[in-house]
């Protein structure tokens, strides 16, 4: 039963369509009609002579981040937490002639027919990241360096990837490495959410030779000349969390684009983030554990139904936060340091990057895990009584 479950896994119309679209694409015409290229090449081994550059941060040594043993054991990923481990690489370089894709996001290096990626040893691409499909040409502006953001992924409006995969690095290319007389236009997808649409505007006010283009999904465009803008790490973007004075240079963006002034003097907030309107991962009994809190004066927040600017702000006058994992939690890099959080997991499914921002943050970190998750919908329960235990320890008894 196990075996055919796993064929089955693998058995999905995305794996057909990829399967099929691979056997007929063995022709280069047709491959070069379809834009469908799975072989890859890392981009330093195409980059200009000599504009490779590198940045490392060791969170260890230069932010003193360490692990307590139960962090260890219950929620990070990476059990070593040594610095080399924990080393931290945004990388950057500029290619010529190259194609960029709206339809799948990649960009194709034109002189070896392959696409780019991070990966020194990198095989074929994920079926996922491969969209067969023709496209027209747009044309490009041969005076500007394009970069590109479409990403690979549709996931690009995740609230809280959008921040460590894209914008991140991007943020770290700007302060670093971009040189101000030279003119960017970064590719974006047209189906941006409005923080998204917010950031863009941001950063083209604080760099005027920098602009922002839309690619559709049924264009592509060849690009002279462009930069490739990466974060390297065996777990992506979730652990350039860690890079504490770009997180916080993030934050800092943000707070002065949407004119956040610093909280007022005494005590802030507390509240819970509700996922109730969420499609999964909801808290089954969640009634019970807001009556618990509301005695502690908790409020009930549903970040969901408020703007990105107001939630910014909320979490910048926190002083305790108890929620369950969630993309929301991303405005954890408004809090000040030392604010107090509680976070909850389901018993089967544990994700390290609160814990992560928590540690860049310098906040003060909890968490407990509770039940296991239903299927489908993968709902789960919380023991109030414990929640309760948790809490009155993160808050010092």
């Amino acid at each position: 039963m196990s075996k055919k479950a796993a064929i089955l896994r693998h058995l999905n119309m995305r794996a057909i369509r990829a399967g099929f679209f691979s056997a007929i694409c063995r022709l280069p015409a047709l491959r070069k009609f379809f834009n469908y290229y799975q072989d890859a090449v890392c981009f330093e081994d195409v980059a200009e002579e000599g504009s490779l550059r590198e940045l490392r941060i060791d969170p260890v040594n230069d932010y003193g981040v360490g692990f307590s043993e139960a962090e260890i054991e219950d929620l990070l990923r990476c059990k070593d937490v040594s610095a080399e481990s924990l080393m931290l690489v945004f990388k950057t370089a500029k290619i010529a002639d190259v194609t960029i894709l709206g339809s799948s996001g990649v960009t194709l290096d034109n002189r070896t027919g392959r696409v780019l990626t991070l990966d020194r040893n990198p095989g074929r691409l994920h079926e996922n990241w491969v969209v067969a499909r023709p496209l027209k040409t747009t044309s490009a502006d041969n005076a500007a360096i394009y970069v590109n953001l479409l990403w690979m992924r549709k996931g690009h409006r995740h609230f809280a990837h959008f921040f460590w995969d894209m914008l991140l690095p991007v943020l770290v290319f700007l302060k670093n490495w971009h040189d101000p007389e030279e003119r960017l236009i970064f590719l974006v997808r047209e189906d941006l959410s409005a923080i998204q649409r917010d950031t863009y505007r941001f950063i083209a006010q604080d760099y005027p030779n920098v602009t922002f283009q839309t690619l559709p999904a049924n264009r592509k465009m060849a690009c002279g000349k462009s930069i490739y803008v990466t974060f390297q790490h065996r777990f992506h973007g979730v652990a350039n969390t860690l890079a504490r004075d770009y997180m916080r240079g993030m934050a800092e963006f943000y707070l002065r684009h949407y004119g956040i002034a610093a909280p007022l003097g005494g005590p802030g907030r507390r509240f819970y983030l509700s996922r109730e309107g969420a499609a999964i991962r909801r808290v089954t009994n969640e009634p019970a554990i807001v009556a618990m809190l509301s005695r502690y004066g908790f409020e009930f927040i549903e970040p969901a139904g408020i703007p990105f600017s107001q939630q910014a702000e909320l979490f910048r006058s926190a002083d305790i936060i108890v929620a369950p994992h969630g993309a929301a939690l991303a405005n954890l890099m408004f809090c000040r340091p030392g604010t107090r959080l509680l976070e909850f997991f389901p018993a089967d499914y544990i994700d390290d990057c609160y814990l992560r921002i928590s540690k860049a943050m310098e906040l003060d970190y909890h968490y407990l895990i509770g039940g296991a998750r239903d299927f489908p919908r993968r709902d789960y329960a919380m023991n109030p009584d414990e929640l309760e235990a948790a809490l009155k320890a993160a808050m010092g008894g």
